[in-house]
C-alpha cells in the first residue's frame, strides 16, 4: 500500500452515493485510485482548480491543500456544499481561495514548491494554458501534474504539448485523466520565451499558413474527397472492364478453336 487508508476512495464513494452529485459534475472513482497510488508519501504542498472529490481526497494526502475555485455554495447542488459535507473531508488542511481562477491564481503567492497540482478550472480557451502558466513554475521535480477532461480538444491541446515536454513524463493515463510526472529538466523561463527549446515547436516548426478564407479551405477539402471518391471509382470501372475483356478474349478463343476442330 501506499502508506494512506486505502478506505478513502471507499469512504468517498459511499458519500457520493448518498447524496446527488454536485453541480460541476465530478471526477470518476478510477481516477481518484490512480491519484491515491501515484502518492506515496504524504505530501506538504498540494494546489487544486475545481473542486469536488478530489478536494476530498487531496485534503488527507496532503498536509497543506488550497483549493481555487468558484463560489457556488448558494447555489444548488453546490460544489463546495459537496465536499465541505462529506465526513472524511480534513477542513484542517484545507485552503480555501474563492473566484475565478482567472483572477485569483495571478495574484497567489506560492508560501512552497507544489508536490501535486489537479487542473480542473475553466475549460475553455485560454483558460487551461492561463491556470499551467502560473503553477508550473512552482512545480518541484518529482511532483505530479494531473491535467482533467482531456477529452475537451483545448484541454487535449495542452496534453499533448505537456506530452512531448521535456519538463513532464507520462505516468498514467486513467478514463480522460492524464497524470504527469515533473522531471529534471529545467523549467522553461516564465519571464523569457524559448519556443525554439519545446518540442512540440521543433516538431512541428514551419507551419504550413494558409491565408485562404475559411469557405475556401472548406471547398478545397470537399474537392480532395470528390477527387478522391472518383479515383477510388475508376480503379474500381477499370478492373470491372479488365475483368469483361478478359471474358470476351476468351470467348473469341473458344470460337477460334471450335472452328479449327471443325466443330
Amino acid at each position: 500500500m501506499n502508506g494512506h487508508s486505502p478506505s478513502i476512495t471507499d469512504r468517498i464513494l459511499e458519500y457520493e452515493q448518498s447524496i446527488p452529485q454536485h453541480r460541476a459534475g465530478t471526477v470518476e472513482v478510477p481516477v481518484l485510485q490512480a491519484l491515491e497510488r501515484l502518492v506515496q508519501a504524504p505530501l506538504d504542498f498540494t494546489v487544486e482548480t475545481g473542486c469536488g472529490k478530489s478536494t476530498i481526497l487531496l485534503s488527507n494526502l496532503s498536509r497543506a491543500h488550497v483549493v481555487f475555485a468558484v463560489d457556488d455554495s448558494s447555489e444548488e447542488r453546490s460544489s463546495i456544499a459537496y465536499f465541505k459535507g462529506c465526513p472524511v473531508f480534513r477542513a484542517d488542511r484545507t485552503r480555501l481561495v474563492l473566484g475565478p481562477t482567472q483572477a485569483t491564481l495571478p495574484s497567489f503567492e506560492f508560501p512552497s514548491s507544489i508536490d501535486l497540482a489537479f487542473l480542473d478550472g475553466p475549460h475553455g480557451y485560454p483558460f487551461p494554458e492561463l491556470e499551467y502558466a502560473f503553477i508550473y513554475p512552482h512545480l518541484r521535480p518529482g511532483s505530479i501534474l494531473v491535467i482533467d477532461d482531456i477529452h475537451i480538444p483545448t484541454i487535449h491541446r495542452l496534453f499533448e504539448f505537456l506530452r512531448e515536454d521535456d519538463m513532464f513524463a507520462l505516468a498514467d493515463l486513467v478514463q480522460t485523466t492524464a497524470f504527469f510526472r515533473r522531471t529534471e529538466a529545467p523549467a522553461l523561463d516564465r519571464f523569457g520565451d524559448g519556443w525554439w527549446l519545446q518540442k512540440f515547436n521543433t516538431k512541428r516548426f514551419p507551419v504550413a499558413v494558409s491565408m485562404a478564407p475559411p469557405e475556401t479551405i472548406e471547398d478545397g477539402r470537399l474537392l480532395r474527397e470528390e477527387i478522391t471518391r472518383l479515383q477510388a471509382e475508376r480503379a474500381e470501372l477499370s478492373q470491372s472492364l479488365a475483368w469483361w475483356q478478359h471474358a470476351a478474349d476468351e470467348r473469341r478463343l473458344r470460337r477460334r478453336l471450335a472452328r479449327l476442330l471443325g466443330r
